[in-house]
């Protein structure tokens, strides 16, 4: 309980520092492109933390991707939220660890930004207009509750005007598209739109926002990266088709061999054959499996001491 009561008084500082000016929501929304795979909760909690953190996992994790973290390194706090009832748990940064193991990143730049954008069948030619138009379609899209989630907590506030749910969900568009950009490095647009609603919001309709604008830049992002795993898996099925291939003319060239020899004929003596090493496949490195997208699957808001679920029972 300890545990729980020491990460709800970080959570509780850093959010009005984060919310503060634009400045420090900017800075936020950019450590959180680093950090996608987290939810508002954990990023707030790593940012207070570590806001020098580069790529964040578990003990386990780390001895899974082929590292160990060192001896005397202080882990960083966190909330496990993937079991009925949260509790703490620590993950370190990569600068925390040593061993050969290193996780890619996958990279969007000039030279893949084509090829990815046609995988990702975007009607843009850019990556500033794919942003735009994915953000938007995330938050729009039939199978989601971003708007509905939006729309309840406006009007739990007492805020049932059309107009300004509709200027709250775009000013919720933007802080998503601010941390999309940033992460595959697009020209941003303003995030200052969000502020003034979060100035004067309750602390539940804060974490709601907040909460919606980084899993649906999250969701964008984690499209782009399984776009990359498909990339790297198909690399390697040729790979692993050409090392069949060779395999085959090998034991045909072997074979042939064999049977001319048999003649009486000087077989010819070729080079002994190689295999094509594989890549190993590595992960990203963020830490997974921390929280679950969106706050209305489980909202972490420490109001009063207690972690609530979507049925609204504390834990």
């Amino acid at each position: 309980m300890k545990g729980i009561i020491y990460t709800k008084d970080i959570y509780r500082e850093i959010v009005p520092k984060i919310i503060q000016d634009e400045a420090s929501w900017s800075s936020f929304l950019n450590f959180s492109a680093v950090h996608y795979q987290m939810g508002f909760e954990n990023a707030g909690l790593l940012y207070a933390q570590r806001p020098d953190a580069k790529m964040v996992e578990t003990y386990s994790g780390w001895r899974e991707k082929g590292r160990y973290v060192r001896r005397g390194s202080k882990g960083i706090a966190i909330i496990d939220s993937s079991h009925y009832r949260p509790y703490v748990d620590h993950v370190f940064d990569i600068s925390d660890t040593n061993g050969r193991g290193r996780p890619e990143i996958w990279r969007l730049d000039k030279e893949n930004e084509k090829e990815i954008l046609s995988l990702l069948h975007a009607k843009s030619d850019n990556v500033q207009g794919y942003v735009r138009e994915a953000v938007e379609s995330e938050i729009y899209g039939k199978d989601r509750n971003y708007i509905e989630n939006i729309s309840d907590l406006c009007r739990c506030h007492d805020s049932q005007n059309p107009e300004h749910i509709y200027d709250i969900t775009k000013a919720v568009i933007q802080s998503a598209q601010y941390m999309a950009a940033m992460r595959i490095r697009a020209e941003p647009p303003p995030v200052s739109s969000l502020l003034p609603v979060l100035a004067t919001a309750p602390r539940l309709m804060v974490y709601g926002l907040c909460s919606t604008a980084l899993s649906v830049a999250g969701q964008v992002l984690k499209e782009i990266e399984n776009v990359f795993e498909m990339k790297k898996e198909k690399q390697r099925a040729e790979i692993g088709l050409e090392t069949g291939k060779e395999h085959g003319i090998g034991r045909l060239e072997k074979s042939t061999e064999k049977g001319t020899a048999g003649h009486g004929i000087p077989a010819i003596r070729h080079q002994p054959y190689q295999e094509t090493d594989t890549h190993k496949r590595q992960g990203n490195g963020s830490h997974k499996g921390i929280e679950k997208a969106g706050y209305e699957q489980l909202s972490l808001s420490f109001d009063g001491g207690y972690a609530f679920c979507d049925c609204g029972r504390a834990l």
